[in-house]
């Protein structure tokens, strides 16, 4: 994560949270590729639709929280 300056506690909160959504949806879709290919079982997709769903929680809660 590059260096930047946060004039609050909630916006660097708000963007780490928005940084860690979007790479759970990067990774989700990169699984669901490997999962069309054969190359990435199942069961590591469910983990990582898992991880997507905490990542997107969090994401709503910072939101709330701002």
């Amino acid at each position: 994560m590059e260096a930047t300056e946060h004039e609050s506690t909630l916006e660097h909160a708000l963007d780490v949270a928005r940084a860690n959504a979007k790479q759970a949806r990067l990774l989700v879709d990169h699984a669901r590729a490997g999962l069309a290919s054969g190359s990435v079982p199942p069961e590591r997709v469910a983990q990582l639709e898992e991880l997507q769903r905490v990542a997107d929680e969090d994401l709503q809660r910072v939101i709330r929280e701002q």
